[in-house]
């Protein structure tokens, strides 16, 4: 049974009760009006702004019950499953020579990434959207995530696993 969120039960229930309400409400105003003097189209308004008020409190209601949905899917069974993970190169497979060219782009990203520092050689590692970057100076080597909207550096620290087996990987390239 899926889960749903009671924000966005109770959003959905104000919203059909608000154009419910706004229809009798209109109807009883554009019934009652030429006894008071006033013109029947003044319903009109009040019927319109009852229907786009309704509409919102649904239209909320929805972008909740889709991110509940979103959040039921990424964490399911109690563990945080992220897109990534199902096919996550460091854990389902070593490393395997897999094809593929970082974009001119990603090239000026990365050096506009380490702009303070004279970047040697930038080589694509076998994990796609992963790069390895050699910096003038540093005996090290440094990994590049491509994955997102702009480069970020990948330390040993979040991603052990990932940053050793590409660092032992780059180590038995032959010299450039």
């Amino acid at each position: 049974m899926e889960k749903q969120n009671i924000v966005a039960k109770v959003l959905r229930v104000i919203g059909i009760v608000i154009m419910i309400g706004g229809f009798f409400i209109a109807l009883s105003m554009g019934s009652r009006a030429s006894e008071v003097g006033l013109n029947s189209g003044i319903a009109l308004p009040a019927l319109f702004s009852s229907f786009v008020t309704g509409m919102l409190f649904i239209g909320f209601s929805e972008i909740i019950a889709l991110l509940q949905k979103i959040h039921l899917q990424l964490y399911q069974d109690g563990t945080k499953a992220t897109a990534s993970s199902s096919n996550d190169p460091e854990v389902d497979h070593p490393l395997e020579q897999k094809k593929w060219h970082p974009s001119p782009q990603d090239f000026a990203d990365i050096q506009e990434l380490y702009l303070d520092q004279k970047v040697t050689r930038i080589e694509a590692s076998p994990i796609e959207d992963y790069c390895v970057v050699q910096i003038d100076g540093k005996d090290h080597i440094e990994v590049v995530e491509l994955g997102g909207f702009k480069p970020k550096k990948v330390s040993a620290v979040s991603k052990p696993d990932l940053v050793n087996s590409i660092q032992k990987w780059f180590n038995n390239l032959p010299p450039s």
